[in-house]
């Protein structure tokens, strides 16, 4: 696979997740905007909000976005996520990792979700070999993920490896050691590491 099609091989699957014919899909953080137009390919009748809190990235999802809203959804109150009750799907595409407080925005979102709404996320795995070039604020290996989700009123109804491939040499011999040290069978180590993010769909519990 070619870094140009490791970079997008989020997006088909990503989009799979999302519900069909969406009224209102709220993502946060603005990205690049190929997953936005996989979708609206799909489904052209449905509308994206974006919410960012920087104004470079608002303005950027302009270009693909039917509604922009400059925000932190760290900070924002509860009169913020009414607005948007209607959603049928919160998205966020690496970008819950990076919240201060990923647990409060969970938490403020599922006291207006629908119960046939969802969250639709892509998380980068902090068990991977290889350090992201982008390191994220929370490190989340795929138990802390579905902890966090369920510790917030959540179900995890669906999970996707993405982009798991073969450990190097190097680093596999250093985890058959490490599991060697700490009694861990050197497998799990191994099927831990090996995909660089997790996308995962939640429903209101």
């Amino acid at each position: 696979m070619s870094l140009a099609e490791a970079a997008t091989a989020h997006v088909a699957p990503l989009a799979n997740l999302l519900p069909p014919n969406a009224r209102l899909l709220v993502q946060a953080g603005a990205g690049d905007g190929a997953l936005a137009r996989h979708y609206h390919a799909l489904y052209p009748a449905s509308s994206l909000l974006v919410v960012d809190a920087d104004a470079a990235g608002a303005q950027r999802a302009r270009a693909y976005a039917e509604r922009i809203y400059q925000a932190d959804l760290d900070t924002a109150g509860p009169a913020f996520y009414q607005q948007l009750t209607w959603a049928d799907g919160w998205i966020f595409d690496t970008t819950l990792e990076q919240f201060a407080q990923p647990a409060r925005v969970l938490a403020q979102l599922r006291q207006v979700i629908q119960y046939d709404a969802c969250v639709v996320a892509r998380i980068a795995n902090g068990a991977h070999w290889q350090a992201p070039q982008q390191p994220a604020r929370h490190q989340l290996e795929i138990g802390a993920m579905v902890a966090l989700f369920e510790d917030n009123g959540f179900r995890v109804v669906n999970g996707i490896l993405l982009n798991p491939g073969p450990v190097p040499a190097d680093v596999e011999t250093a985890l058959r050691l490490q599991a060697l040290r700490t009694g861990v069978a050197p497998e799990l180590l191994l099927e831990a590491v090996q995909p660089s993010h997790y996308l995962i769909k939640a429903m209101p519990a």
